[in-house]
């Protein structure tokens, strides 16, 4: 595990929740949504830019 990585996903997690906010979603959805993207992706080799893209679409997936 890199040392960055606690640091990287909190700073992902606010960026989510203000995006979140906007949308009108619970933070519960979110972390649920970050946490399956996450570990779909660890298993796929996904790109951190993918991996959020994939994020944000679900979360409005969730909100339609």
């Amino acid at each position: 595990m890199n040392s960055n990585e606690p640091e990287q996903s909190a700073a992902e997690m606010r960026g989510l929740l203000r995006f979140a906010q906007g949308l009108g979603l619970d933070e519960a959805v979110v972390r649920l949504i970050y946490e399956t993207v996450l570990w779909e992706a660890s298993a796929a080799g996904a790109s951190d830019d993918d991996r959020m893209a994939e994020v944000r679409k679900r979360m409005l997936l969730a909100v339609a």
